[in-house]
């Protein structure tokens, strides 16, 4: 697992809209990978990507892709939701239905952005590009993740996504970032269950801390909290051993690696 470090959001976006929202572009480099991009997800085989006045729904399509090469991401957000509802058997509208997500999620609106991924995967569940719209929908959950002392739905949605997505798509491009993604947010619940096992030591509620600990070192072995998590119980075993803390009961039998291990009694088994 990874140490999780916390990144401004608009850090965090662009570094993955660089990784990610590059195969979906219309325009600029690399243009015969795009086309072929858009040939396999959408069907669209133009050798321009976008043929320039054939029909309305290219026509929106282009004037909604040059919004986003701008950063008008809402006014984009506008022409794939136009092109959607006027044109909503041309293959330029399944196209519309992924990039408004695109563009919700651009603009940080996340719950947004989310309904238009989910609406994709409900409508397109045999598509090329649903992998991409299944991240997508792990990325609006992680992208609101919070700290280590808040609410941790989000992480947990994150978490569910993602592992989702692996469980589908395995070998998928996509499944390899997910996983990066899956780690983070692993290391964020671990970093909760300490700093609520801490708060819980700090009030001497031995029981619930050791609870919290236990759990860390059971689900998060190799979280940035494992060390700490160690210290804290072999320092109540020392308390217990002084007579200033009440034994809790054998949860566990485990050894320990600690800077505390040494003061307990026996440091090759620990009871719990």
């Amino acid at each position: 697992m990874f140490f999780i470090r916390r990144v401004q959001p608009g850090l965090r976006a662009m570094s993955f809209l660089l990784i990610v929202l590059a195969p979906l572009s219309l325009a600029g480099c690399g243009g015969a990978n795009v086309t072929g991009t858009l040939s396999k997800w959408f069907g669209i085989t133009s050798d321009s990507e976008l043929d320039l006045g054939e029909d309305a729904p290219q026509t929106l399509a282009r004037q909604a892709q040059e919004r986003m090469e701008a950063d008008d991401y809402k006014g984009a957000a506008e022409l794939w939701q136009q092109l959607k509802d006027q044109y909503p058997y041309s293959q330029y509208a399944t196209l519309g239905e992924l990039k408004l997500g695109d563009a919700l999620y651009l603009q940080a609106k996340y719950v947004e952005a989310l309904g238009a991924y989910e609406d994709f995967e409900r409508l397109h569940p045999d598509s090329d590009a649903l992998p991409y719209a299944v991240y997508q929908q792990g990325m609006c959950y992680y992208m609101r993740m919070q700290g280590i002392d808040r609410d941790q739905t989000p992480t947990i949605q994150t978490i569910q996504t993602l592992a989702r997505l692996v469980d589908m798509y395995p070998q998928n491009q996509y499944a390899s970032m997910a996983q990066a993604r899956i780690a983070e947010a692993q290391n964020n619940l671990a970093g909760h269950e300490f700093y609520v096992g801490e708060f819980y030591y700090n009030r001497k509620d031995y029981a619930a801390a050791m609870n919290r600990f236990m759990g860390l070192l059971q689900y998060y072995p190799d979280s940035g909290y494992h060390q700490k998590a160690l210290n804290y119980i072999a320092e109540y075993r020392q308390l217990v051993a002084e007579g200033k803390a009440e034994d809790m009961g054998n949860q566990r039998d485990a050894t320990f690696d600690s800077p505390f291990i040494s003061e307990v009694s026996d440091p090759n088994q620990v009871a719990f």
